[in-house]
């Protein structure tokens, strides 16, 4: 089915825009009516298109710029002055620095007449979920705070991506370590042993022989191996361009005992904070689900939120719609479904998103723990099996000598 991307009204006010699935204009047309919003633009998106967009998105600006860039504009706004000047001071304090760039380019957009939210989209500074956020500051007078909402967003995904690259860092160079040294005596010191034990014509200790036999391994096959790694990886990567093939491993990858658990915590962390910041903002509920939905990077979440947000359409219960896919955790389902019986949902999804956070710096620091000295253990099994091998080999050669 084509893929058609638009601009509307939303009934309280502010213009919302994103990408849809349907069979033509009017079909488009009818399922944003029926989410009650007004279509202002429906347009078709091409292959070309969709690339070039692509390649904008590679040159978003870095997340610690975007924050700084949020948090200062917020503060301007908030201090009273007009959202041009602020965007010209802004501009102005970091010379030509991408974040000044973007606030020039945001500044001509406004000059033009475009809504913050349009330009922000416009010039692809924040995803659709991001932009949504803003427009409902537009609308409500509060340009200020959903800002400073936007912060909050940006600043809780980059804390978590923080906690868990500090979780892997260590055990991750104490792998290349291991590697590269194991390489290193296999590929340099334990070739040499057998040289030697040639000359004295005797069989190398039974350790010894099974470093050799490895060592031959590894020359002989070594770059048949990484030739086929590295096959496997490009056949990958081209598969993952295949939506069928996306859902089937990002759905596997859930189901995993571990590392499935923590993926789905993330990913429902992020989920529920960004809805709850959305529906606080005054983002309705319907739009509020497709823009998360579509931040979301697990391609089997990601559709579970497309059954989830046409079930909503409908008029079921968004703890309902959100239990269907049986992707979340149950926990956060029900604080949902109490969320939406007292009509505080969205103090609910973000008290939901706490949660799950202190759960995954939980988790983070739980395996920190206990991979960090398995890893030393490992390591030093794997260099001292080598070192026996290569003293006893030089006490038996020393023997022979004598």
């Amino acid at each position: 089915m084509p893929r058609f991307r638009y601009r509307a009204l939303r009934p309280v006010g502010g213009e919302i825009e994103g990408e849809l699935v349907a069979d033509d204009a009017g079909a488009a047309a009818s399922h944003l009516q029926s989410a009650g919003s007004f279509p202002i633009e429906i347009a078709p998106i091409s292959g070309v298109a969709a690339r070039a967009r692509g390649n904008r998105r590679r040159r978003r600006l870095p997340q610690r710029e975007l924050i700084l860039f949020t948090r200062q504009l917020a503060a301007l706004l908030a201090a009273g002055v007009a959202l041009d000047r602020a965007l010209h001071l802004v501009a102005g304090e970091h010379g030509r620095s991408r974040r000044a760039l973007l606030a020039e380019a945001l500044r001509a957009a406004v000059h033009r007449g475009e809504s913050l939210s349009r330009a922000a989209v416009e010039h692809n500074a924040f995803i659709p979920a991001h932009a949504m956020v803003i427009a409902a500051g537009e609308a409500r007078g509060d340009l200020a705070g959903a800002l400073e909402r936007l912060a909050a967003v940006l600043e809780r995904n980059r804390t978590i991506r923080q906690s868990l690259i500090g979780a892997l860092i260590y055990p991750a160079s104490v792998l290349v370590v291991a590697c590269l040294s194991v390489s290193f005596l296999l590929g340099f010191v334990v070739p040499r042993f057998a040289t030697l034990l040639e000359g004295f014509r005797r069989e190398p200790p039974l350790l010894m022989q099974g470093l050799l036999d490895v060592s031959y391994l590894v020359h002989d096959y070594g770059a048949l191996a990484a030739a086929v790694v590295f096959a496997l990886a490009a056949l990958y990567v081209f598969k993952r361009r295949d939506a069928a093939f996306r859902i089937a491993v990002d759905r596997r990858l859930l189901a995993l005992p571990a590392v499935g658990t923590l993926v789905r915590k993330i990913e429902t962390e992020r989920l529920a904070f960004l809805l709850g910041t959305m529906i606080a903002a005054g983002v309705a509920v319907p739009a509020a689900v497709a823009a998360a939905r579509a931040a979301a990077t697990n391609a089997a979440l990601r559709e579970g939120l497309g059954e989830a947000e046409r079930a909503i359409e409908r008029g079921d219960g968004v703890a309902q719609a959100l239990a269907a896919p049986r992707l979340l955790p149950v926990l956060t389902l029900e604080l949902v479904r109490v969320g939406e019986e007292t009509g505080d949902l969205a103090p609910m999804l973000l008290k939901a998103s706490d949660m799950l956070r202190q759960e995954i710096e939980a988790t983070a620091n739980e395996w920190v723990a206990l991979v960090a000295p398995l890893s030393i253990v490992v390591l030093g099994l794997i260099i001292g099996a080598i070192a026996l091998a290569i003293f006893s080999t030089v006490l038996e050669v020393y023997d022979v000598a004598t």
